[in-house]
């Protein structure tokens, strides 16, 4: 078992399956134990992809990874550059 947290592992590997994303980043809403993370990802990966189909991606890669028994609540952000943009813009 590595010794990061579950949040550290979780962006490894979706920074290793997503390299072009744009932004890679997580909060644990859980104060370390991983009971609530939220995942934001940018990247063009995405473009034409329905949010239900890249969330479904994302839980996949996590099942793959051994890491799904260990979270409990996986919030996910999952945009296009585009999508992103207008995000922040408002």
């Amino acid at each position: 078992m590595s010794s990061s947290s579950i949040a550290d592992r979780v962006v490894e590997e979706v920074k290793k399956h997503y390299p072009d994303a744009a932004e890679c980043n997580i909060i644990d809403h859980s104060d370390g134990c991983g009971a609530k993370l939220e995942l934001t990802i940018v990247s063009d990966t995405f473009e034409g992809m329905p949010i239900l189909k890249r969330h479904r991606e994302i839980n996949n890669l996590m099942k793959e990874k051994g890491l799904w028994e260990e979270l409990h609540a996986l919030q996910i952000c999952a945009w296009t550059e585009k999508q992103w943009a207008e995000k922040k813009k408002g």
